[in-house]
């Protein structure tokens, strides 16, 4: 989560310096919106209580995903319905571009910190030889 805030910060910042303050602050918020949904299922996944019961741990898993989708939607209809000004061409793509530039950070971070990549010599590599 560390890299998606560092992503959603640097990403309002230059929004804020290119387009204005109030592209800044969409984009900033469509950030938000994705680390309050990745919060939500960091927690079912990891820190709610009733894991340690290994026949709770696949219903976690589904909470949390489903979790995460209800909310990025309630808050983007609510983003939308509530924030006139946010239904401008500018203001709506500065708020889904910081909002996928966060989780690309944060599936960016999965990989190289999991090892997700393809192994050496799958043939999915160029560098391999």
């Amino acid at each position: 989560m560390f890299a998606q805030l560092v992503a959603m910060l640097v990403m309002a910042v230059a929004c804020a310096l290119l387009f204005g303050p109030f592209s800044g602050l969409a984009a900033f918020w469509g950030g938000a919106i994705c680390l309050l949904a990745h919060a939500w299922a960091g927690y079912q996944m990891w820190l709610h209580p009733r894991l340690r019961i290994p026949r709770h741990q696949a219903g976690s898993a589904i909470r949390a995903e489903m979790g995460k989708v209800a909310i990025t939607l309630l808050l983007f209809w609510l983003s939308f319905s509530e924030w006139p000004l946010l239904r401008e061409q500018l203001a709506a793509g500065t708020l889904l571009t910081g909002f996928f530039v966060t989780q690309v950070a944060g599936w960016i971070w999965l990989v190289r910190a999991t090892g997700a990549a393809a192994p050496p010599g799958s043939g999915n590599n160029t560098l391999d030889g």
